[in-house]
């Protein structure tokens, strides 16, 4: 199934664009993004399509002048077949193909229900809806079986302990945008572990589920101090789980909160460089995280002092690239998108190992002054847009007190453009040495 974005009317008419899977694409005045129009009459960042087909979702980027969806001004919108979209002086239509083109399929994407059996709810059996898409993989037959449960069942699972083969639920750690993670004990070992317990946003096929959990059986492999250790994972009840390492101490979040804007300069630099470690290793297999912010530095308190320990590496990654993640920027990631670098938005395929120094930089930045590196847009402005045109404020305007040094190291690796940051993770913790 493809997504096709056609220009029909305005200064790029006759471009089309066409997604396959889940994607997001810009459009505005500016040169970086996907689709640059020279049109006064947009804005520089004046709307973004992210598309996971077939789900489509606009958001207008708090543009001038507005988005309009058949005649209609919008902030957001699902956006269906047929949908003509009007930005200043261009019209856009978009068009959602059933079938995907004989000659260069693409490896994933999600598929209208074939003729097949009826589909049920895994926990209490209700019947799918006629209308419901299944997640899934091109080639897909109708026989592949499909994991589906309601929303009545979503909800009872989203609020309960869900019993794991082999553990043992001890008490809730925590709950974010990725699932709900436990602390519980491996009943046969009597080892303490984190249990997190994710759901797939849609339907999904066992060939979606299989291929998720072989790039995580794949990524879990990376041993390193200061990355949290995979023991195992697996499938109960509609929801991937993952027994991983259990850390005694607060995520790096909670530690800035302690004190706010006090957290000394020598000790938040050295657990930078712990960070940049585990990075260093990881990026050398080839693994870059796109997740590092401070819910997921954890730290583990040690003899020898604190130590950072990165977690949920390229969980967010693979769950979203195999589509199980739903629309991911529909909703406002007030959490995410302060650490996010902007290429991450623009480039969503092709992210490099910069992107990962980037969050790093804008981490330690919340360490060191319990603040983002954007104020709060005004008025409910949106965030993808301060991400996007925005530059981040001086740590010296939050904190005089940070050394100048370490300021400018801070300052250069929340370059926009990332051939402006540290060439790679060693580099960067060189630079940082000197302040621990």
């Amino acid at each position: 199934m493809r997504v096709i974005l056609e220009v029909l009317k305005g200064p790029r008419e006759g471009r089309t664009f066409t997604f396959d899977r889940h994607d997001t694409f810009i459009v505005g005045r500016s040169q970086f993004v996907h689709c640059p129009i020279n049109d006064a009459a947009l804005s520089r960042d004046h709307f973004l399509i992210e598309v996971n087909p077939p789900r489509c979702e606009l958001r207008d980027l708090d543009s001038t002048n507005g988005t309009f969806v058949n005649n209609e001004r919008i902030e957001r919108a699902r956006l269906t077949s047929g949908d003509v979209i009007a930005a200043g002086q261009s019209l856009f239509r978009i068009t959602v193909e059933s079938k995907p083109s004989p000659s260069v399929p693409p490896p994933s994407s999600s598929i209208a229900i074939p003729s097949r059996e009826p589909i049920s709810c895994a926990g209490c059996g209700a019947t799918a809806p006629l209308s419901l898409t299944i997640n899934g993989s091109i080639g897909d037959g109708p026989r592949e079986p499909v994991e589906w449960w309601c929303a009545s069942c979503r909800t009872e699972a989203a609020g309960l302990p869900q019993p794991v083969p082999h553990y043992t639920t001890v008490r809730e750690l925590g709950r974010g945008a990725m699932g709900v993670v436990y602390q519980a004990r491996h009943n046969a070992s009597g080892r303490m572990v984190a249990l997190k317990l994710i759901m797939p946003e849609t339907a999904t096929t066992r060939a979606a589920i299989d291929r998720f959990q072989r790039e995580m059986s794949v990524i879990s492999q990376i041993r390193h101090p200061n990355i949290v250790e995979w023991h195992e994972q697996g499938m109960t009840r509609g929801q991937f789980w993952f027994a991983m390492e259990f850390v005694q101490g607060p995520n790096l979040e909670a530690l800035a909160k302690l004190d706010p804007g006090r957290y000394p300069t020598d000790q938040a630099s050295r657990l930078a460089c712990q960070i940049l470690k585990g990075l260093g290793e990881a990026h050398r297999r080839g693994f870059v995280h796109r997740d590092i912010k401070p819910e997921n530095i954890l730290i583990d308190q040690t003899p020898a002092g604190s130590v950072a320990k990165i977690s949920d590496f390229g969980l967010a990654k693979s769950f979203r690239e195999v589509g199980l993640s739903g629309l991911t920027f529909s909703g406002e990631m007030r959490g995410t998108i302060p650490f996010m670098p902007p290429e991450q938005m623009t480039d969503f395929k092709t992210v490099r190992p910069q992107a990962d120094l980037y969050a790093t930089a804008a981490t330690l930045y919340f360490l060191l002054t319990a603040k983002y590196i954007y104020d709060e847009p005004e008025g409910g402005g949106d965030l993808i847009k301060m991400l996007l045109e925005d530059q981040p404020i001086p740590i010296h305007d939050r904190r005089p007190d940070v050394p100048a040094g370490l300021a400018a190291v801070i300052a250069k690796c929340l370059s926009r453009d990332p051939e402006e940051r540290y060439p790679d993770a060693t580099a960067m913790r060189r630079a940082l040495k000197p302040f621990c």
